[in-house]
């Protein structure tokens, strides 16, 4: 219980001031008051960090803004880039208390986690598929057409026609290419029915379990990294659609690893609102700040379903406000005049393919080439 009479006496105003700096907490008063971020890479112009004493007594701290951190000391530990260990013993530490907890695990404590070293052994296993056993597939792959029970299920989810998603017939079943962050092929995913249920299964065996890297990989001043690959398309698809500043990474599991090119940057992270998305939320949050990341935001989960399930019923701005999307930094390519068919289609889906090629956003036309044109 030693770190709740830790968190419910710490000073927090002291506590900022010695891992910030005292003249971070000038401006406060013996009840609080407001002050800038002083937290690293948090500069800013205007005081927006709110701290406050509690009904109860306890400090609290918040920063202004939509989803943009609060809490205990504790948490502002943990926003400083500490691992959950490391902030409670820096908080058992700075309130003079003794840990109960460590007293209990005395007896068998674990080795302190390396979660960068942890990442780059299972990232060790991801491999991109060899150019020949693309090749040997090439003869079962086949143009998605809308009348395909694959497309339909696209188009449930709002990413019908798949454009950047590069999604294929495989046999009746939908198959998409998953490229890592250099644009090669990492392996191909393919969702098959069994027993009236959806499993989605990797086409090339034994290369790990890769995340879907967006197109242009590296070129943005952000990153998400989103649960399930068909949420990250999604995502992916507002994101151009808007212009928004944004690469995109999209794990085929909550206990799977992201690619850790890129993630010295602010990192933004999504998953499901269940126990296995809170884990990873916590992982490739630690993951992230070890990698080198300014700022990790965490994406709220959402009551309506997942990424797909927005933009499939609610459509692009929609999915656009759960990502609290700025101003647009330039306009799409898309002309105004085909997003309907890109995105909404107002027209049958078999009329839609059967419109010019130049129509199929992201298809392109020499299909004997694709889909090992590097993206």
């Amino acid at each position: 219980m030693s770190l709740t009479t830790a968190v419910d006496t710490c000073d927090l105003p002291g506590l900022i001031a010695q891992h910030c700096g005292a003249a971070s907490v000038r401006g406060l008063g013996p009840r609080g008051g407001t002050i800038r971020d002083p937290r690293p890479g948090m500069a800013e112009a205007n005081a927006s960090l709110s701290v406050w004493v509690n009904a109860l007594g306890t400090w609290m701290w918040k920063k202004r803004g939509r989803n943009s951190g609060q809490g205990t000391a504790f948490t502002f530990l943990i926003s400083l880039g500490l691992s959950t260990t490391e902030a409670r013993k820096e908080l058992l530490a700075f309130t003079g208390q003794h840990s109960t907890w460590e007293q209990r695990e005395a007896v068998a404590t674990p080795a302190p986690r390396d979660i960068l070293a942890e990442a780059k052994r299972k990232l060790a296993d991801v491999k991109p598929v060899r150019r020949c056993d693309l090749d040997a597939l090439r003869s079962q792959l086949k143009a998605l057409r809308s009348t395909d029970a694959a497309a339909q299920e696209l188009a449930r989810r709002g990413l019908w026609l798949p454009g950047d998603l590069q999604a294929v017939n495989l046999h009746g079943d939908l198959a998409f290419l998953v490229r890592g962050p250099d644009g090669r092929p990492y392996n191909l995913k393919r969702r098959r029915l069994e027993g009236g249920k959806s499993r989605y299964q990797v086409v090339f065996p034994g290369l790990s379990t890769p995340a879907w890297c967006s197109p242009n990989y590296g070129r943005a001043s952000r990153l998400l990294i989103v649960e399930g690959e068909l949420n990250a398309a999604a995502a992916w698809r507002v994101i151009t659609t808007q212009g928004l500043d944004f690469d995109v990474q999209g794990l085929p599991g909550t206990d799977t690893w992201p690619f850790l090119e890129g993630m010295d940057r602010e990192v933004w992270i999504y998953a499901d609102g269940d126990s296995s998305g809170e884990s990873m939320r916590a992982r490739i949050q630690e993951l992230a700040f070890a990698a080198g990341a300014t700022r990790v935001h965490q994406v709220p989960a959402l009551a309506e379903g997942d990424f797909c399930d927005v933009l499939g019923s609610a459509g692009v701005a929609a999915l656009s406000a759960v990502l609290h999307a700025e101003r647009p930094k330039f306009q799409a390519d898309v002309k105004p005049a085909l997003e309907n068919i890109a995105f909404v289609p107002e027209k049958p889906l078999a009329a839609a393919a059967r419109m010019a090629p130049t129509v199929l956003v992201g298809q392109p036309l020499d299909m004997t080439e694709w889909p090992l044109v590097r993206r």
